[in-house]
């Protein structure tokens, strides 16, 4: 029998743990620069960067933003070990979705700690297999595909609490942003504003809250008597390169577009890359609409509107209702942020 393949960006994963149980890393230690640690292990800045990071959402190291990447601290109480672990599953690790996991686990760790309990991240590493059950889980961002195995489990009487995803009629509990409802208010915003001609770039298939948008879209047009065209709705490839060759080519192709609404923190990103390289000016020439905190806002010549999910909040909300075992909670929805800034320019509306 061959030898089962390992994947570059475990290995590294295995080696830093190792390192922290041999003691070689200690708690509250900094860790290399992540260019320098490209360079000891002799791999590439997203396999590293994806070991990293899922190192971050398993609570092994925290990120301290402006200060680097620490080792983090463990609690030793007595009084936990004795206790069964929060169970985490993150049904889908992309590599690009990892800036809003962070700040979700940043809420389940902390509510978990506080309780005196102690989190495990279900780590598949690069099997495809799902846990076998799912009681007392916290199950992440799971896709419509996976919804049948979930309502089974449930009927079966596995309880756990989905987060990050919500289902009409499903007989669990979800706890979600109400991207709805704030994504209404961003297109209504845009219309107001004069704007009809609204690009929504970044969508993912089979995940609710890129259906959210798709949908809250749609019925805004319709509310306002405007016609929508699906052309007008872009997916978003995982690979950034892909995806900025795709959007790039989308506003070459619609030179018609007043204003861009982008569905995701990577999605924002990159769309603000594809609009520097265009000498595409916001909101002089296009306005924009980004979804999540953008870190180096700063260095931009403007400030950017943005959609903001309660993230840290959800993964508390999530974790509180798991040990209460508040199995009636059904679709729990937190309002989102809509904060407008300079990026959205006012056109003449024409009668």
């Amino acid at each position: 029998m061959g030898q089962k393949f390992t994947p570059a960006y475990f290995q590294i994963k295995q080696d830093i743990k190792d390192k922290i149980g041999n003691g070689i890393l200690r708690a509250g230690d900094l860790l290399p620069g992540r260019n320098t640690l490209c360079q000891e292990y002799n791999c590439s800045w997203s396999t590293l960067n994806r070991a990293i990071n899922e190192l971050i959402l398993e609570g092994v190291l925290t990120a301290q933003k402006g200060k680097g990447t620490f080792v983090a601290q463990t609690i030793t109480s007595n009084n936990m070990a004795d206790q069964l672990p929060v169970k985490v599953w993150v049904c889908h690790p992309f590599s690009s979705v990892y800036a809003a996991l962070s700040e979700l686990m940043d809420g389940l760790r902390e509510e978990v700690y506080r309780r005196g309990r102690v989190i495990q991240f279900i780590d598949n590493g690069f099997q495809e297999s799902y846990p076998p059950d799912l009681n007392g889980f916290i199950v992440v961002t799971p896709s419509v595909n996976q919804l049948e195995f979930l309502i089974h489990a449930w009927d079966e009487g596995q309880r756990f609490v989905v987060l990050n995803s919500d289902f009409k009629d499903c007989p669990f509990v979800c706890v979600n942003s109400d991207i709805y409802t704030a994504s209404i208010e961003t297109i209504q915003y845009l219309i107001d504003n004069g704007h009809q001609n609204i690009g929504l770039l970044g969508l993912r298939e089979g995940f609710s809250n890129y259906d959210h948008r798709k949908d809250a879209f749609i019925k805004g047009f319709q509310e306002n008597g405007i016609v929508y065209s699906e052309d007008w709705f872009v997916g978003r490839p995982e690979c950034r390169l892909d995806a900025k060759d795709l959007f790039g080519d989308w506003i070459d192709r619609h030179p018609k577009c007043t204003a861009i609404f982008t569905a995701d923190y990577t999605s924002s990103h990159v769309m603000l890359e594809v609009l520097a390289e265009k000498g595409i000016h916001i909101p002089k020439d296009l306005s924009f609409v980004a979804s999540g905190n953008i870190p180096f806002e700063s260095m931009l010549k403007v400030s950017i509107s943005t959609l903001l999910q309660p993230l840290k909040q959800l993964g508390s909300l999530a974790i509180s209702i798991l040990l209460n075992e508040e199995w009636d909670r059904g679709r729990v929805l937190i309002p989102c942020q809509l904060v407008i800034k300079d990026s959205i320019g006012e056109l003449e509306i024409s009668n």
